[in-house]
């Protein structure tokens, strides 16, 4: 008789066994997959095209080099007066399209929350409202001593979390206050007490540190043709206005001064405010070139809209100021290169017109990216001269007020103390626009037109007249077909990997374009949907785009990265005026140039077939290319809205933005325009990345099916709570 210890080590071995049979089992498929990857992957065997994490930014940065140098060559034409003013006034029209539309002025409905003494000033807290109900925090410090009406500075600190309360913020703003200067601190959006995404439990930021949650806020802003850019900048504009207002301010010499973030708005301010007597900006200057060759783009509210395109470089917020007082700061082992400060700034200053009439100068010292002792002292002693005033330019050792002191908020928060955050803001500025786009989908008879120009502009979609040099990079034989491999247009653009799938027997019409943004090789393993699509008969292309696959950016790079998606490459094709999706989409039309070539018809039909987030490229590329007659989207963003709408939208799916688009067209108007081709829509996502409820994928769909009311049958939606799998539905939907 087996005792019950026995049993139980039968048992506990037996169950071993089977745990490290079904080890080894999963051990062998996954060496099975990691092989069938990495046979088909295509550019690491080639040391030319070792640098496909850079491709994208590479291709973004020459086309601003371009442009920039086109800007160089309009300065060397400037040889009188006449035309140096013109190109001032030129500037400053480009400057207020590139920030975007500014906001009308309301009651600014300030008020004091506070006041004390500290080291011998009188420090007042102040809240004004930069929109109506939108609160701005800030402090002003003054002698306690002081009297009459004083010259100001306007401080606008760097991308700290406790906003301008930081240690070696206060210490220049008591520095300047104890020489008689009144000056005005402010809290930046996204810092100090405005955390626009505040965690009301401990009161840190749910987004992350300052530059995400303007780079969060700022991209929903892209879509309605705005940046943050703008938002930070109308803080700082209702700031000088509140100045204005008191009675112990010269409202004739106000200035404005600021490191890094600060920096970057005390030259826009310098730039667009014609009241700013004096601006020093620091440690953000330089040039486009320089910054684009060193660190890139950087967070949302450093990135005007059409930017570079439209012949801006950052000597023109320099040059914007005409002949008014500038003094730009810096140091030698700052991020932002020092040697696109001194082009910048002596290019400027030994300008046969613009040197003889600007009143611009530079100081710089030996430091990292932060403040000096020299730089300190050379800021007070530029404020008084433009200001007349007698001082003394020493820097003296202060002691910073205590945070807590500074509090101006009854919560220390101001989205928890009553005030509207960016996201109530962004509500109100696209609900006009949402519903101007519903209204004209209905008796336009240039709709298809006007949303295929729109499209096509606004994207920056460029349309490749040939697929270039492509290489041949081997054949695998599988069973029932082959897997030829290639690189796409080797000697035109990016290199785009592709394998392309043959059947034994083409007995099909469409070519299929297969688009994963997990990369070419991520349905193309035995048994996926791109074997099944060759068994029935069709070639298939699948390949990867540019931030997808081999050709995914390096994600690693930015202060701006969330999850893997680098927003600072989207904003560094909105310099040039065009998106990561209109890139795409570009690259598609080049794709397709190679299906007409390697089959060698010119007419040839292209079913096109995109998971995700490439969805909204083919789209454009789909509404921009004849050959593509047939498009499948599964599980992809249908509109931009919900990106708009939702306050914590998916970060991949923001990723497919347009910036402007919702001034003209959304991901629907594509939708629509499809019409007469065949269409596929299989459960579509919102903002947040999850599948539509059926009532508003209901809702779109009958909007899409109004536009195919004569080809009912080409157009085809299946909803979130269909048990059909997307394998099944594009194959039936093909027939």
């Amino acid at each position: 008789m087996i005792s019950d210890r026995t049993l139980k080590i039968v048992m506990c071995v037996s169950w071993l066994r089977k745990v490290l049979l079904c080890l080894l089992i999963f051990s062998c498929l996954t060496t099975l997959n990691v092989f069938s990857q990495d046979e088909l992957s295509i550019l690491s065997g080639w040391k030319k095209f070792n640098n496909a994490d850079n491709a994208l930014y590479n291709e973004i940065a020459g086309e601003a080099y371009e442009y920039l140098e086109t800007r160089e060559k309009s300065l060397e034409k400037i040889t009188t007066t006449e035309q140096y003013n013109a190109y001032v006034s030129a500037v400053r029209e480009k400057l207020s399209a590139a920030f975007g539309p500014l906001p009308d002025k309301t009651p600014l409905n300030a008020r004091i929350t506070g006041s004390f003494l500290h080291e011998g000033l009188f420090v007042e807290k102040i809240i004004f409202e930069s929109r109506p109900g939108f609160w701005v925090t800030g402090c002003i410090f003054k002698s306690q001593d002081s009297h009459g009406h004083l010259p100001a500075v306007l401080y606008v600190c760097g991308h700290t979390a406790d906003g301008f309360r930081s240690a070696a913020y206060q210490h220049v703003i008591i520095n300047l206050a104890l020489k008689g200067f009144l000056v005005f601190a402010i809290d930046p959006i996204g810092q100090g007490e405005r955390y626009q995404y505040v965690n009301e439990q401990d009161g840190s930021s749910l987004i992350g540190g300052p530059t995400k949650e303007h780079s969060y806020a700022g991209l929903q802003y892209l879509l309605l043709g705005r940046t943050m850019a703008m938002v930070r900048l109308w803080d700082c504009i209702r700031a000088v206005d509140y100045l204005t207002e008191r009675p112990d301010v010269d409202a004739s010499r106000i200035g404005v001064h600021g490191r890094s973030g600060g920096g970057t708005m005390s030259s826009y301010l310098g730039a667009m405010d014609r009241r700013i007597a004096a601006a020093a900006p620091e440690c953000y200057i330089t040039s486009f070139r320089r910054l684009l060759e060193s660190i890139g783009p950087q967070d949302a509210e450093q990135n005007l809209l059409n930017q570079i395109s439209g012949g801006l470089d950052h000597g023109d917020f320099l040059i914007a100021r005409d002949n008014a007082p500038t003094l730009v700061v810096a140091t030698t082992q700052d991020f932002f290169s020092i040697q696109g400060v001194n082009e910048t700034v002596q290019g400027i200053q030994s300008h046969p017109v613009m040197g003889k009439i600007m009143n611009l100068s530079m100081t710089f010292d030996d430091a990292p990216h932060q403040s000096t002792k020299k730089n300190r002292e050379t800021v007070y002693a530029f404020f008084a001269k433009s200001f007349g005033v007698n001082i003394s330019e020493t820097d003296e050792e202060v002691t910073p007020s205590d945070s807590k002191m500074l509090q101006v908020t009854e919560t220390g928060q101001t989205a928890t103390s009553g005030s509207k955050t960016i996201y109530d803001l962004i509500q109100e500025d696209a609900r006009d626009l949402i519903s101007e786009l519903e209204r004209k989908r209905s008796g336009d008879m240039n709709y298809s037109r006007r949303i295929r120009e729109a499209a096509h502009d606004l994207s920056g979609y460029k349309h490749f007249k040939d697929a270039g040099k492509t290489i041949f990079c081997g054949r695998i034989q599988r069973e029932g077909y082959s897997i030829e491999k290639y690189i796409i247009g080797a000697d035109n653009g990016i290199p785009l990997p592709a394998l392309f799938f043959v059947p034994k027997e083409n007995k099909r019409q469409y070519v299929m374009l297969y688009i994963n943004p997990e990369g070419k090789a991520a349905d193309s393993v035995p048994g996926g949907l791109i074997e099944k699509l060759v068994m029935e008969g069709y070639n298939v292309l699948s390949l990867d785009i540019p931030g997808y696959g081999e050709l995914k950016e390096d994600d690693q790079a930015g202060d701006s990265v969330f999850d893997g998606v680098s927003y600072n490459i989207l904003f560094g094709a909105q310099l040039i005026g065009r998106s990561l999706t209109g890139i795409q989409a570009s690259y598609i039309s080049k794709a397709c140039r190679f299906i007409e070539s390697h089959t060698g018809a010119s007419n040839v039909h292209i079913a096109g077939i995109a998971k995700g987030v490439a969805g909204p490229a083919l789209l454009h590329a789909a509404v921009m290319e004849k050959n593509i007659t047939a498009v499948a989207l599964a599980e992809s963003p249908i509109s931009w809205v919900p990106v708009v709408t939702t306050r914590f939208y998916d970060n991949r799916i923001g990723s497919t933005i347009v910036p402007s688009a919702l001034t003209s067209y959304d991901l629907l108007d594509l939708l629509c325009v499809m019409s007469p081709h065949k269409l596929l829509v299989y459960k579509p996502v919102g903002g947040d990345a999850d599948l539509l409820e059926d009532d508003i994928s209901t809702k779109i769909s009958s909007t899409v099916a109004s536009f195919f009311a004569t080809q009912k049958e080409n157009f085809m939606m299946v909803r979130k709570n269909d048990q059909r799998t997307f394998e099944k539905t594009i194959l039936e939907w093909l027939q």
